[in-house]
């Protein structure tokens, strides 16, 4: 009986195991935590620190309504690597220029910089100050930036009764995200507070231009249509009378995304002048390179990507610019998001990398071009010199083709990365395969010391990770689920 009753036990304790792993309620509570049970603070790239519930019930009600607040805080996953930062210096360059020439978005732009530490050094100060000049401007995104900042304390004492005001002037523009927030900071106030707000909102809304705010935010959908259509006139007057080219459309697209899309290169240029930001995506994931990817317009693509657009920006399908346009037979476009740093072995949701895409609709010469790598591209921008590091990122020797090594000292990210020499004497990075530096370099490679860590024992960079090996993780996890079996079953053998 006893035996029958450990059998039985054994069984029960596999049952659990088994639903522990691939039970819909534990796979309910392996995924990831709704956003109106997440800590505000883990949403919002500003807040560093978790914040009062009146200020959490707020900012939570604007993100329930604003999805393009949303996708301003989720930003573009990415690997948080030097393109990236790269990109996001380049970004602020191009927001304090238009800035300076008084484009409002710009200076919205600059202060989400600043708030989040994003190509420019965090300075709260300084982004509450170009908030506050935008929302003075009319910008509704800005004053509901603005109402958080003084919510949580960001770069100036917490002030719930300024933060309500500046909710009482967004709701009076119909920003539903605003009513709610509003009516939610509400319950935190005493009615001598909610007077005070009422009457600090007077006196904003009356420092802000004479016109009818309303009106001007129904002119967004102006821009969006006139960049569509590309009617350079339009969109340089709505630019100019300060409409907003960073809202959305039912699509989610930005006005540059709407005009990438159609093809209109010189309407991308003016909004890049303008500030607007350029890694926006819309509800397919998908960014202004994305949409000139996939539709063919190398010229749209060459200004994104000289203006530093993230090159391996995903879509919902996990899709690159490079695997649409290698999908699409666009080879130009494929050259130059090559040459630019596209990450060639990126695989979509379904595993499926550029290649394969290309070799399915018969693209020889873009095949040739992936299989080839970055090696027969760069030839093509001058003197190539390839610089191989130790361990401690210094340099061990240079390697050059087609021309003279240069005396300037550089430090490479990675193992594989190339350093090029443009004809106009720029310095450009990008990344070479490992099979393409030991075919190319190899004697080179064989003849430089080798370095060896305090064991005495011989590494390479190659060899380095900073993780732990495969089979230490798959141990640990063993040695962990037993662990649960034997607990589990203790569990139950003492409960009788």
């Amino acid at each position: 009986m006893k035996q029958a009753l450990n059998y039985r036990n054994n069984a029960l304790v596999f049952g659990l195991l088994i639903s522990l792993f691939h039970g819909p309620a534990v796979q309910a509570a392996i995924a990831p935590v709704k956003e109106s049970q997440r800590a505000v603070h883990l949403s919002v790239p500003y807040l560093e620190k978790a914040v009062t519930p009146a200020a959490s019930a707020a900012i939570r009600a604007v993100r329930q309504h604003d999805l393009r607040i949303v996708r301003e805080d989720l930003g573009q996953t990415v690997a948080r690597d030097h393109r990236y930062i790269r990109a996001a210096q380049k970004a602020v360059a191009r927001y304090e220029r238009a800035a300076d020439q008084g484009f409002i978005m710009a200076r919205y732009n600059l202060a989400r910089a600043l708030a989040e530490g994003r190509g420019i050094k965090r300075d709260y100060r300084r982004a509450l100050a170009g908030f506050r000049l935008a929302a003075e401007q009319g910008n509704v995104p800005a004053m509901l930036r603005l109402a958080e900042f003084y919510l949580a304390g960001l770069g100036t004492p917490e002030d719930r009764v300024e933060a309500q005001a500046l909710y009482y002037v967004a709701a009076g523009i119909q920003n539903r995200g605003a009513s709610l927030a509003k009516a939610m900071l509400a319950k935190h106030l005493q009615n001598s507070q909610l007077e005070q707000a009422r009457e600090r909102a007077r006196e904003i809304r009356a420092r802000m231009p004479a016109l009818d705010l309303i009106l001007q935010r129904g002119r967004e959908q102006e821009l969006l249509v006139a960049a569509a259509e590309g009617d350079v006139d339009k969109v340089q007057g709505l630019l100019r009378d300060g409409v907003d080219a960073n809202a959305i459309n039912v699509l989610g697209r930005t006005a540059i995304i709407s005009a990438a899309w159609r093809g209109h290169h010189r309407i991308v240029r003016e909004f890049l002048n303008a500030g607007v930001e350029i890694d926006a995506a819309d509800n397919q994931g998908r960014t202004a390179l994305t949409w000139a990817a996939i539709n063919g317009y190398p010229n749209i693509v060459d200004t994104l990507l000289e203006e530093a657009a993230l090159v391996d920006v995903r879509d919902d399908k996990g899709l690159t610019p490079l695997i649409r346009a290698a999908w699409n037979g666009h080879e130009k476009i494929v050259r130059f998001l090559i040459e630019n740093g596209a990450n060639i072995s990126a695989a979509d949701d379904r595993g499926i990398d550029a290649l394969q895409r290309a070799l399915a609709q018969n693209e020889r010469g873009i095949a040739a071009l992936l299989r080839a790598g970055p090696k027969e591209l760069v030839r093509l921008r001058g003197e190539i010199i390839v610089l191989l590091t130790d361990d401690n990122d210094k340099i061990g020797a240079p390697a050059v083709i087609g021309g003279v090594a240069g005396d300037k000292d550089i430090v490479l990210d990675q193992a594989t990365q190339m350093i090029r020499f443009g004809t106009d004497g720029k310095i450009e990075k990008g990344f070479a395969s490992q099979a393409f530096l030991e075919k190319e370099f190899g004697k080179i490679l064989a003849s430089l010391p080798e370095t060896t860590d305090n064991n005495g024992k011989r590494r390479t960079r190659a060899a380095i990770d900073d993780g732990l090996p495969d089979y230490v993780v798959y141990g640990l996890l063993f040695v962990l689920i037993i662990m649960l079996f034997a607990g589990v079953r203790w569990f139950i053998l003492n409960r009788r």
